[in-house]
């Protein structure tokens, strides 16, 4: 999971001009339109209320509802700070687009695949050391209770493990993540493919399992889809626009 500022930047980019227009206002019941002028109803969105309900609309369409709040604008106002969004919660109120909350992110594959490697190498790294070590005529524990000693044993061996680190990390860069790869990780059901399928022995390995991940079904793999972050900011940035035109006009 992440802050998803890169959303956030993109959506203040896209609606740095918006404009509120007010298609209906009485009580609960609004209906606002929130758009640029110069460019028509492109990028416009709308955010539709009524006594425990709001329909944002912004391409994607999510229903949010509950029972204890009947106006939903001061839900939205505070359950997250001042121009800020809270997906986590808010995620929970969706009625109607619940399938379109969350969805497959690559990115949190690559993450987990070079989490994988970075420990496949520290594990690697310890065992060419106290092998090593054990040639030149140490203890494991005598390895164990002196970290200088297996410093030195490390640095000894560490060419020959930056090499291992090196063929590793191409292989599965070749099955993931090549132009010639076999599987699109863009999909979910190519990536888990990927994942089930990837196998790996470095040469002279004669270890009884190769490398391959065991537990990518317990990864998080998914997260808020790109529409749902942008409709949480579009409720967000409507209530902030909504406030400020009530403001004025009470002034």
């Amino acid at each position: 999971m992440n802050d998803y500022s890169e959303t956030a930047a993109l959506f203040a980019r896209d609606t740095a001009k918006h404009e509120m227009t007010v298609l209906h206002d009485d009580g609960y019941y609004r209906h606002l339109k929130f758009m640029n002028p110069e460019n028509g109803s492109f990028g416009a969105f709308h955010l539709i209320t009524w006594p425990y309900n709001l329909v944002v609309k912004t391409g994607w369409t999510f229903h949010f509802d509950i029972d204890a709040t009947e106006d939903m604008f001061d839900l939205f106002r505070r359950t997250a700070r001042t121009g800020e969004i809270n997906p986590g919660y808010w995620s929970e109120k969706v009625r109607a687009g619940r399938d379109e909350v969350e969805g497959f992110n690559p990115d949190l594959l690559k993450g987990e695949v070079a989490s994988t490697i970075a420990q496949w190498m520290r594990d690697d790294l310890d065992s060419r050391t106290e092998a090593h070590g054990k040639k030149r005529g140490f203890t494991q524990q005598e390895i164990n209770a002196k970290p200088s000693l297996r410093k030195w044993l490390a640095r000894q061996i560490r060419p020959e493990w930056m090499a291992a680190n090196r063929q590793l990390r191409e292989a599965v860069h070749e099955h993931f993540f090549s132009d010639m790869a076999y599987y699109n990780i863009e999909f979910e059901s190519e990536a888990h493919q990927a994942l089930a399928d990837f196998s790996y022995r470095p040469e002279g390995d004669d270890s009884e399992f190769p490398h391959y991940f065991a537990d990518w079904h317990e990864w998080r793999l998914t997260d808020y889809t790109p529409g749902f972050l942008r409709s949480c900011h579009a409720i967000r940035h409507g209530i902030d626009l909504y406030n400020a035109a009530r403001k004025q006009v009470a002034a």
